[in-house]
């Protein structure tokens, strides 16, 4: 793929995030929708996360996540993600690759997100721009809480009323 590819679906995106998590050595950060995490569980980017933990290799991932993500957000931290909570998610992800490669949205709708939903995202192995989304990363990170809180407030919380 050349440098700075438009891509315009949730398959392309997952699968591009699963081949950065794959050949990453040292660390993948990501700031995602918890829907879209869910999904990536179809292109086994959780076994590729596990392989790079194991390899020595970090993640750390930040999500606004509510009371029905809880089992997804715990998944994460029983293999090794640092995962955080930031309120007001405002519907974008991005994926860095040992800031070099990088996926982010440009456009998605995290409301309805499925496979089918359009997106658009821009791929890009200029280390530059990875370096850009990485300090973004950072900025968010400090104001995220650990999801283990998250997880213990929303379980005190209890589940949604319907």
């Amino acid at each position: 793929m050349a440098d700075g590819t438009i891509i315009t679906s949730v398959t392309d995106a997952l699968a591009i995030c699963s081949n950065i998590i794959e050949s990453g050595n040292n660390e993948v950060v990501y700031i995602s929708p918890p829907s879209l995490l869910v999904l990536g569980s179809q292109f086994s980017i959780d076994k590729k996360t596990t392989m790079l933990i194991q390899r020595g290799g970090h993640v750390r991932g930040i999500a606004d996540f509510s009371y029905p993500y809880i089992e997804e957000m715990r998944k994460g931290l029983d293999i090794g993600v640092d995962v955080r909570h930031v309120s007001q998610y405002q519907g974008i992800f991005m994926l860095v690759g040992d800031r070099r490669e990088s996926i982010s949205s440009m456009s998605i709708d995290v409301k309805s997100l499925s496979i089918d939903t359009p997106l658009v995202a821009l791929w890009s192995d200029d280390s530059t721009y990875a370096e850009y989304l990485m300090s973004t990363f950072e900025l968010v990170c400090e104001q995220a809480v650990p999801a283990a809180q998250r997880i213990e407030e929303l379980l005190k919380e209890g589940p949604p009323q319907v």
